[in-house]
């Protein structure tokens, strides 16, 4: 009120004015009030804002329209993916551990529990259809990041929409995002991550310190993306971001993982992220190991595959199980003098086990090395080769046989999260435990028959990354980063355990980003750079021709209206393994158990 008042006593010197030359004094008072308190409710800050703001949103979808109208589109089909899969899809036993580590707080010794202190944060909700919401949106936040990081980056706005295309569409991707797993979380911050370090061309200390630290919590979620930290900290000194920039990128990076290392250590009394890494590890080795060549000591003999009760059902040299087959298999070594866990299939994954299936494992490497590469190759072809490697349901699956104490553990991990098991007490047992609903999962079905991403196509969009690596003007250091942690992202599981193609998801949109840079458009790269050299010269723009905006910054709202909107090169404005897949996917595959590898 008291700036009414000042505006009042202002009128009234107005009025007395206007007095002198007009005959209705008191008009002239109210119209000078009126127009004063106009003035002032203008100046409203909220208001203003908020209508800029949807200015410049509208400006912004106009400028992106293709890519608005993909992202729509993406909205829909996750729309009839949450109602054709309700409440979400469960994932064999891997689900109930998240949700049984989320309700008691408690690291699990096989999978790193970081996807579990999620669920825990959403526990008070006690919904799974919240968290389907929410992974959903990660999905749709993981397109925009890599729409707005290769417009910022100089790509043309109709490549940019085909490189996010596989994660708005692909079935396989609204798979995981339906599944309650730690695989869409750990995406969503190695993505983040690489969005937070890229969008500037010289990232600042604490810019590339939050990315790390991002890719850091990745790691404690799905451990493949722990050598990537260190990726980083390379990268920021090939671009002569300097020591002290690359040093606190390793440390923000290391903080979650020594952090959860410690929690670990506290709950278990053993060092790590996990008691699996060494088990893992040896059941890839039986897709090869041959102990006359290795020549194991006695006290590991029992590792070897002529020792382990699957393989005496076809005991030949060349016949080979799946991995998991072995690891999973309650009659072998591992699984022998343990007495039942809180968890079931945790009981065998003991310090003691881990580090003598290691020993064994390495010495199995070691001895046969070309050995090893040719399973790593069978495996990583088989991701180029085949398509459509993960499926909706199109009709409600089957219950599978589970043992009394399976069945009890996960209908106790749904209670203590959700606080019941209404609903979803008739469908944990089978291969989805979820319900499905007419006409929506037929419709899913239907679509993911046409439309998918075909490995050979992910093969093309891989090898065009890896050209831009060797091509001198297409190739930068944001690329080479890119390109190579996707690699690794594909490689190591096979390495360590086998192939899968769920664990290929979280590559796919490193190497459609990787691909999408080795085809930018130089000139219009905002960020333009040699391969670990900056440039200082911002590219030229003809005079009198409006660029863009570009997606990854908003107009400010005293621009929305009256400035055209900035360029993308304009420096100024723009900164601020041989394994049957089926066994492993939801609605397919055996009874044994198709855990996930760690994380």
């Amino acid at each position: 009120m008291s700036t009414l008042e000042e505006h009042r006593s202002t009128g009234a010197d107005e009025a007395g004015a206007d007095a002198a030359v007009g005959p209705h004094p008191r008009l002239a008072v109210l119209g000078s009030t009126f127009r004063a308190f106009s003035r002032w409710q203008a100046a409203l800050p909220v208001p203003a804002r908020w209508r800029a703001g949807l200015v410049g949103i509208q400006r912004l979808l106009r400028r992106h329209r293709l890519f608005a109208a993909a992202l729509g589109l993406a909205v829909v089909l996750r729309v009839i993916v949450m109602a054709g899969f309700t409440p979400a899809a469960l994932f064999k036993l891997d689900t109930y551990d998240y949700l049984w580590g989320a309700a008691h707080l408690a690291p699990n010794p096989v999978n790193p529990s970081g996807y579990s202190l999620f669920l825990w944060l959403l526990r008070p909700f006690r919904s799974l259809i919240l968290i389907a919401a929410l992974q959903h949106l990660m999905g749709l936040g993981i397109a925009v990041m890599i729409y707005a990081v290769l417009r910022r980056r100089g790509v043309s706005g109709w490549l940019s929409a085909l490189a996010a295309a596989p994660v708005l569409f692909d079935p396989a991707q609204l798979l995981i995002e339906q599944l309650i797993m730690a695989d869409i979380l750990a995406m969503f911050l190695m993505i983040a991550a690489f969005a937070i370090l890229l969008v500037r061309k010289s990232p600042s200390v604490w810019r590339s310190a939050s990315a790390a630290l991002l890719m850091g919590t990745s790691a404690i979620v799905r451990p493949n993306t722990l050598p990537v930290i260190v990726a980083i900290a390379v990268y920021l000194l090939v671009i002569r971001a300097g020591w002290r920039t690359a040093c606190a990128a390793l440390a923000a990076g290391l903080l979650p993982v020594a952090g959860y290392v410690a929690w670990f250590t506290a709950a278990t009394g053993n060092v790590g992220l996990t008691n699996s890494e060494g088990l893992f590890l040896w059941s890839r080795t039986m897709s090869f190991a041959n102990c006359a060549v290795i020549k194991p000591p006695p006290d590991l003999a029992a590792l070897c595959l002529g020792r382990q009760p699957s393989a005496q059902v076809r005991p030949t040299a060349t016949y080979r199980l799946l991995p998991r087959q072995y690891l999973w298999d309650h009659r072998a070594w591992l699984w022998k003098d343990v007495g039942p866990g809180l968890v079931p299939d945790a009981a065998g994954f003991t310090p003691a086990n881990n580090a003598r299936a290691r020993d064994f494992a390495i010495r199995a490497i070691e001895a046969q090395p070309l050995a090893y590469l040719r399973v790593i190759g069978a495996g990583l072809m088989r991701t180029f080769i085949h398509s459509n490697q993960m499926h909706f349901p199109g009709t409600q699956p089957l219950p599978v046989i589970v043992s009394p104490a399976n069945l009890s553990y996960m209908l106790a991990a749904v209670r203590d999260y959700l606080g019941t098991t209404d609903g979803l007490a008739p469908y944990v047992s089978n291969r989805t435990g979820t319900r499905l609903q007419q006409p929506y999962a037929t419709m899913l079905v239907r679509y993911q028959d046409l439309i998918h991403l075909p490995g050979p196509l992910l093969g093309l969009i891989v090898l065009t990354g890896l050209a831009g690596l060797f091509i001198p003007r297409r190739r930068t250091a944001a690329g080479a980063l890119i390109w190579i942690s996707a690699a690794m992202i594909i490689i190591l599981p096979v390495a360590e355990h086998e192939y899968t193609f769920r664990y290929v998801i979280p590559a796919i949109p490193l190497a459609c980003l990787a691909a999408g840079l080795a085809l930018r458009n130089r000139d219009k790269d905002a960020l333009a750079s040699g391969y670990g050299q900056l440039e200082t010269r911002p590219p030229e723009r003809p005079s009198g021709v409006a660029g863009t905006t570009d997606l990854a910054e908003l107009p400010h709202p005293a621009d929305t209206v009256a400035d055209p909107a900035p360029s993308l090169g304009d420096e100024s404005r723009a900164a601020p393994g041989q394994g049957d897949e089926s066994r492993a996917v939801p609605g397919h595959g055996d009874e044994s158990r198709a855990r996930a590898r760690p994380g």
